[in-house]
């Protein structure tokens, strides 16, 4: 949009998550500190700001600014040393190899590029699996997947849309009628289901939030999600326009 006083910019997120999630029925993943290991090797700014310019912001959990509940604390920050000790403690100093499925488009493929130069510095070597996006969900949804990068969008504007996805697996077999992200990635915490339940239902606001706070901590420090990246809409339109 252009007008006669020339024109600005405003931006708004989408809610929609990219994050790289790992299967715990890998030997590897089963260990929280080689999962904290790839959380502290990346290089968030990094891809946000030369890869995803004004299209994508860093955030590192799974509720999107804007849900209620959601925390702005951004944790993880690139870290060699701190990644590469992770992974000593883990029994893994020389670090292993691994595959990651990604889509073939924009900007998907130099995110993975990205995330396979950041992970090859601590010793991981990965080798990326590009496809199209149904391919990618497809494999991922038959927990085929070792590495998977992918998105995940909020159904409704209640923090409980992702909070399930992310936290509550009380079935991991293949008869589950729950097959969350957690499920797809064998991801079991009974307690992280359990408070996730119970969040749901929580009638008193403020003590909602700090369920929701806790639940958000949590997975930070152990699950085998790397949340990075949450996307923006742009818009162009005169300066004499307000309110939009």
């Amino acid at each position: 949009a252009r007008g006669d006083n020339g024109f600005h910019v405003v931006s708004a997120g989408t809610g929609r998550i990219r994050d790289i999630a790992m299967n715990v029925d890998v030997p590897q993943f089963k260990k929280i500190p080689v999962r904290q290991a790839i959380k502290w090797a990346l290089d968030y700014d990094g891809i946000a700001k030369n890869i995803t310019p004004d299209t994508y912001v860093v955030c590192q959990t799974f509720l999107p600014p804007g849900l209620p509940g959601a925390l702005a604390a951004k944790p993880f920050k690139r870290d060699v040393t701190k990644a590469k000790a992770l992974l000593a403690e883990a029994g893994y100093p020389d670090g292993f190899e691994i595959s990651m499925d990604h889509s073939n488009k924009t900007p998907d493929n130099d995110i993975a590029q990205a995330i396979q130069a950041n992970l090859k510095d601590i010793g991981i070597k990965v080798t990326l699996i590009p496809g199209e996006r149904k391919q990618v969900i497809t494999k991922s949804r038959n927990r085929m997947q070792q590495l998977s990068l992918g998105q995940w969008g909020t159904d409704y504007f209640d923090p409980n849309s992702n909070t399930q996805n992310f936290c509550e697996n009380p079935d991991d077999s293949e008869k589950s009628l729950l097959k969350t992200s957690a499920w797809r990635c064998h991801y079991v915490d009974p307690e992280l289901t359990a408070l996730a339940t119970a969040a749901a239902k929580e009638l008193d606001s403020a003590k909602r939030i700090a369920m929701y706070h806790t639940l958000q901590q949590k997975v930070q420090a152990e699950a085998p999600f790397a949340f990075m990246l949450q996307p923006i809409v742009t818009a162009v339109m005169g300066k004499g326009v307000s309110g939009f």
